[in-house]
């Protein structure tokens, strides 16, 4: 489905689809990776990286701190560690809204880091910014699947409205990343949040497995609900668990809960061609990198080939 198609069925503005990193090129997956989950030095993490074909990186965590509250000589190093290697920077994770409950933590969001995190962005030629939903009341990783999202308080709404307005003038989207401990903890939490706010600023970072973690199941029938409004895509997988477990067990794509394979045939109906990216929450080895990108790229190629199938065309 192409861009024009996608706006008439969804009513999509064309700065949602308006994607400046893209993925998916003639059927073909460029996966990249949450450079932090190969290692806080962002060389090291590149230099691993690269040796399994990965040059597409998501920063989050440094050796200094979450970025952009870091070492600004870090930035820097990452900006000449991109240029040198020629390698791409697909977005930026600042963490805005995770932990957020309190007037007091938000207002210094608001000062602090999404000026600076917007700054990266611009600099970086990023179309959004990751975030989060704000964090409901006593919710943890260990107890956020069991602390219920339903009426999410006005004042979340009005927070979450103040930080869209103040990013609209600058183009960069904020990307929702579902969360278990967040008001945003699913697909259907998340739509319903971004209706009530009603700016086309915000849209969703598409992670499947987050979902999982809070619902303890694989949400795939929330596909078409927040299909409109998927501006990235995060890829782990996890062992089945019952409500209130805690943390999940986390196994390479394909060997836990999710179907991975529908997933991704949902994204190929959709014309998805924006960034996909590991986030293995495992260990950065170079040997668990590789059998993450190549179990993604082997389910996105099956998922392609039953597409092709379905639709009478020609497997590529």
């Amino acid at each position: 489905m192409n861009q024009q198609k996608l706006i008439e069925r969804f009513g999509l503005s064309e700065l949602l689809l308006d994607q400046n990193n893209r993925s998916v090129t003639d059927d073909k997956i460029e996966l990249g990776i949450v450079a932090d989950e190969i290692n806080r030095d962002f060389r090291e993490a590149v230099r691993i990286g690269t040796q399994v074909g990965l040059r597409r990186y998501e920063v989050r965590f440094l050796k200094s701190g979450r970025a952009p509250v870091c070492d600004r000589a870090e930035l820097l190093e990452v900006e000449r560690i991109r240029d040198g290697e020629g390698i791409e920077i697909t977005a930026l994770s600042p963490g805005l809204f995770k932990h957020t409950s309190e007037e007091a933590t938000f207002k210094d969001e608001m000062a602090e880091v999404l000026p600076r995190a917007v700054e990266c962005a611009v600099r970086w030629n990023l179309p959004a910014l990751i975030v989060f939903g704000f964090q409901k009341p006593s919710a943890t990783e260990e107890n956020g699947d069991l602390v219920s999202s339903d009426n999410p308080p006005e004042q979340v709404i009005e927070w979450l409205s103040e930080a869209a307005a103040q990013t609209a003038a600058t183009k960069i989207k904020l990307l929702i990343e579902p969360e278990p401990i967040c008001w945003a903890d699913s697909g259907a939490a998340t739509v319903h949040l971004i209706q009530r706010v009603g700016s086309g600023t915000l849209g969703i970072n598409y992670d499947p497995a987050n979902v999982a973690w809070m619902l303890r199941r694989d949400a795939i029938d929330e596909f078409d609900m927040v299909a409109p409004l998927i501006g990235n895509v995060h890829v782990k997988d996890q062992l089945d668990a019952p409500l209130g477990s805690g943390r999940p067990t986390w196994v390479v794509p394909g060997e836990g809960m999710m179907d991975y394979q529908g997933h991704f045939a949902a994204l190929q109906r959709l014309g998805y061609d924006g960034v996909i990216s590991l986030e293995p929450h495992m260990d950065g080895s170079l040997e668990t990198i590789q059998k993450c990108k190549q179990a993604v790229e082997h389910l996105w190629n099956t998922a392609l080939a039953g597409y092709d199938t379905l639709n009478c065309m020609p497997c590529r």
